[in-house]
Parts: structure tokens; sequence; C-alpha cells
């Protein structure tokens, strides 16, 4: 379904409402019953999606009838979705609506008016009718969708297939975090752990690699405990491995076993392909086997491990972390160094590029700042759109100004809290920004970055970045190839060519910690970090909520791993600021 609601347990939240309105919207849209119910619902979502209070308290105190927007039909609807989890205008609406329709708006550029002219007038009513017309010319001609737009829309659906069965990294944490919950009640399960790409710390993720360890006397019970849960289909119980599909639509694959064999089977589980061969290699040329029996010496014996750390000594290696278990992983020999530690949440002192409702954010500059306090952090960077992004109300010079003297009240109220005034500032087609030199002076950071023009050539887009780059004034290169994750690709850059260009000029590119983004690519961290570019981890946070995708930015920083003194968001304000008026000088 297009507004899948992701969440940890069975507690309705003001975001899973939220987007049961939205859904009901699209759905709406895509009948055209009713323009004006369609626009209010999809204003209502918006609206709840702002409330920092949780949907209970809204109902119990009844301020959510008082929030603009949310009439008595909208309120029937979120009692409805607190009661059921869902309401009778939605369900009545998903069964005029073929399903392989909704799945239509996952295609980039197709929203609901183009799904509808698609399903009402071109007979298409899934993914597959609709690339199938396309190549063979079928297609009807239709109002909107020339030849151009259809050929957008057959690279969406490459895209789609490319990308089949992932899933965006915080909903898969969300689900095992909720899965951890289940399993972890189940008599006699002493660990619960998550293995693969997820246990790696990847962007997107395939499926859940589980394994519940137990006494040995115990495996056959819990095994029987887990295949009764109602949490996940199985498809497939005959094997050692449980194989099956969990509620939210992500395949699983689960293991019961023994204590005593949990080292060698979470190396297995966690460590990718490449990984798994340099290590069976390693064991080779040491007269050892690496199988699913264990570490095998030369006399057939399964040499006793007690951890992990214990199977990577045996192989004369230090500990490899999860999160760096990937293909060309550097193995270093025992006692011959270490890995680096890599940055940790703890270590944040603030968070620097978010938004607030002055451009298109959901809460106001205060809300932002107070929320950041009460979670410990020492200061807040705004850093609202700039003027050419009109679409995201994006600030004008005037309107930066009025900002500014918001920040120099509150600093006085907040203290010692700070605010630093910051600036999203579009990079234009020509390399240069949409504000004057004179403003963007005035300002403590300025984070560049496009959002508009993506269709370009690696060179002229790695040009356009490197140009921002050049710029005295800009500090941080945002969203570095503006990708969306499972969504579209990013407009193509020569990496090494940027990296260099801002390490020659002292700038900083940031890790984008937004789920849906999580750029710069990881695989490009450890140039970043040879080439001492700072890279603060942002997130490009829109609402109180968003502040906590952090922890996304941190697990992708693991794989680096960026260290903190490399990472902006873990130094003092003062030591921000002094960096961003020196950077150019060093």
């Amino acid at each position: 379904m297009y507004a899948l609601v992701h969440r940890k347990t069975n507690v309705i939240t003001a975001k899973d409402a939220a987007a049961l309105l939205k859904e009901y919207s699209i759905l709406l849209e895509l009948t055209d019953e009713d323009e004006f119910r369609a626009k209010t619902f999809a204003n209502a979502s918006r609206q709840l999606e702002m409330q920092t209070e949780t949907l209970e308290e809204l109902v119990k105190t009844g301020a959510l009838k008082s929030i603009r927007g949310i009439g008595k039909t909208v309120v029937t609807a979120i009692n409805g979705i607190i009661q059921t989890g869902t309401f009778q205008e939605l369900e009545r609406a998903k069964t005029l609506v073929p399903e392989g329709v909704l799945e239509l708006l996952r295609i980039e550029g197709l929203g609901p008016k183009k799904a509808r002219t698609l399903w009402k007038q071109g007979k298409v009513e899934s993914v597959e009718q609709l690339d199938h017309a396309i190549r063979n010319n079928t297609l009807p001609k239709l109002p909107g969708l020339g030849t151009k737009t259809l050929e957008k829309f057959l690279s969406g659906i490459e895209f789609i297939r490319k990308h089949e069965g992932r899933h965006l990294r915080h909903h898969a944490v969300q689900e095992a975090e909720r899965l951890r919950e289940v399993f972890a009640e189940i008599n006699g399960v002493s660990e619960v752990f998550f293995g693969g790409s997820l246990g790696r710390g990847n962007e997107t993720i395939g499926d859940l690699d589980i394994i519940l360890t137990c006494a040995n006397e115990d495996v056959e019970a819990v095994r029987q405990m887990v295949t009764d849960s109602t949490d996940i289909e199985w498809s497939d119980k005959s094997d050692g491995i449980l194989k099956g599909q969990s509620s939210h639509s992500i395949d699983i694959e689960l293991s019961v076993i023994p204590i005593d064999d949990a080292p060698l089977r979470k190396l297995l589980a966690t460590g990718s392909k490449e990984h798994l061969s340099q290590l069976s290699k390693l064991a080779s040329a040491k007269g050892f086997t690496l199988s699913d029996s264990g570490l095998i010496d030369s006399k057939s014996k399964v040499l006793t491990v007690g951890t992990e750390h214990d199977l990577y000594s045996l192989l004369g290696l230090e500990f490899v972390p999860p999160a760096l278990r990937e293909r060309n992983c550097e193995l270093i020999l025992k006692n011959s160094g270490v890995y680096p530690t890599p940055v940790r949440l703890e270590d944040f002192k603030g968070i620097i590029h978010n938004h607030t409702t002055a451009s298109d954010g959901h809460h106001t500059l205060r809300e932002m700042a107070e929320a950041m306090i009460a979670m410990g952090y020492e200061f807040f960077g705004v850093a609202d759109h700039s003027q050419a992004a009109a679409y995201a109300n994006g600030l004008t010079p005037e309107r930066v100004r009025k900002q500014w003297t918001e920040i120099d009240k509150l600093n006085q109220e907040l203290a010692p809290f700070r605010i630093l005034k910051g600036t999203e500032a579009d990079i234009l087609p020509d390399g240069s920004l949409d504000f004057d030199d004179d403003l963007l002076a005035g300002f403590d950071y300025v984070v560049a970055s496009i959002h508009s023009g993506f269709k370009m050539t690696e060179e002229a887009a790695t040009d356009r970045l490197c140009r921002a780059l050049e710029n005295p004034h800009v500090d941080i290169l945002g969203h570095l190839t503006g990708r969306l994750l499972l969504r579209r690709d990013g407009y193509p850059i020569d990496h090494r060519k940027v990296i260099a260009c801002a390490a020659e000029h002292g700038k900083a590119i940031e890790l984008n910690a937004n789920p849906h983004r999580l750029d710069i690519d990881w695989r490009w961290l450890p140039l970043c970090i040879e080439y001492k570019v700072p890279i603060p981890i942002n997130p490009d946070a829109h609402d109180i909520d968003g502040l906590a995708d952090i922890r996304y930015g941190v697990d992708i920083a693991q794989k680096g791993p960026l260290p903190k003194e490399l990472c902006p968001s873990c130094w003092s304000a003062d030591e921000f600021i002094n960096w961003c008026a020196t950077h150019d000088k060093r």
C-alpha cells in the first residue's frame, strides 16, 4: 500500500493516524469522488503530523478538536483509528481502487492524478500492465502523458524492479524492534540477535536475519513457540532456518540455536559474502576450515570459542566490527593495530541542518530549540530554505534578517543553549548561490544543496558542486547526490573529484541522516576520512521527531568508521563557528 504504516507496537501514534488520513485522501483523489474531502483529509494529515503531543493526549484533553483543519468528520475517523486501527470510509475507499493502481504511485513522477488517468482512461491497473503498454505502444493517447513522460515512467519501473524486496533502514529497524520485544518474551530465549544488512548498518535492508539463542535442551520448544507466533506468516518450517514474512511484508529468516553455537552463527549471519570468503581463505591458509559447523582444525576437531572476538583471534585477526564486514574489508592482523573508534550518539553536542515553520518545517524555531534542550544538546543549527526554493517557502533576505532577530532574542532567553544562524542555500545551475555575499556573510554557517535541475551529466553535476565549494561562504555540502533511497537515484557525480575539492578548500560534506537519503553514500566515507574532510551528521529535520533520525546517520557512520574528531556535530558551538570562519585559511 502507498501509505503503509510502520510502527513498533500496537499503540497508534499521531504519525500513524496521519498516514492513514493521507492514504484516504489519496484514494479519494484516485476515485475523483470528492475533491474537497480529499483536500480536507490531506490537510488534516499534515496538521496532525505537526503536533507535539501524543494522539492519546490530544484526544483525552479535547485538543484534537481545536486543531485547525480537523473537524467533526476527521475526529470521527481518528477515533475509529484509535479503536480499530482504521476507519470505515478508508476501508470502503480501498474496495474501490485496485491495489495495483496504488502501486503505480511508487513510480517517480507518477502522482494520483496521472494514476487516475492511466487507470480510468488507459485501463491500466498495475505496474506490470503499464510497463507492457508503454513497451508495446498499446497505451491510448492520454492528456498529460506524452512520450517523454512515459519514458520517465519506464525508467521509474526499472528502478523499482532493481530494488524490489528492499526496505528503508528505518522501516526495518522499527520492525526489528517490534519483533525483538515479541521474541524476547518467549520462555527460554536468552538473546534476540539481528544479522545481515541490518546488523551491518546498511542503508536498505533485504530481509531480517534473526537468531534466537537458548539452552540446548530448549531449542525445539522455543522453535515450536516461534512457529506458533501470529506475528510472522511462515512459508517454510521444514529446514533448520524458518522462513516467512512479517506483518509489514519484510521477509524473515530465523534460526533457533544453542547458546554455544552463537559466536559462529552470528559471524555467518552478519558478514557479507565477500567478507566470509576472505575469512574462509585465511582459515584455509592456517590449516582450518570455516563452515556452518564451526572452525575446524586439521584433525577435524571443532574449536570451542566463547565469542566472535575469539573466532577472529584464532584466525590471527583483530575483531572486525559488524558495520565493517563488507566487500574489501581491510583485515588487521592481531596486535598490529585497531579499527578507529567511530562516532557515537552520546558524542553529539548539537545538530546542524534543520528546518522550521519559517520554510517547510512543521515546528517553530522555539519548539525545535526547546526539544533540543530537553534532549540534552548544547546547540541547534537552523538552516531553513533560501529564496530560490519557493516550493518550500524559502526565506527572502528580509525574512532571513527577521529570523536572525528572533534567534538573538531566543539565545538571550535560552542561554547557555545556543541557536546558530544557518541557511540551506540553493546551488544554482552555474554553481553560484541564491543569496548575495553580504547576506551570506551574516550567517554562522551555510549549507549549500542542489534542489532542482537534476538532469545533469556527471561532468556538469561535478562542476556545479565544485563551484559551490569554491565559494568562501559555503561551509557544508548538503545531501551530496540528491538521491531518495528506493525512490530515485541521485544525479551522477565524480565523488573523488568532489571530495578532493572539499579537502582543498577545507569544506565539509554532510552525511544526511534522513533515512530516505543517507547521503553521502557510506562507500565514500573512507576517502573523506583519508582526506580529512569533516562529515557532520545532519538529520535534515523538518519536525521534532525528525531530530531523532541522527541515529540512522550514526549507523551509517560506523561503516567509515567516522571518528568523532571529524564530525562537527560533536564539536562545541564555538569550535564549529570558528572552523566555519577559518577553514578557507587553513
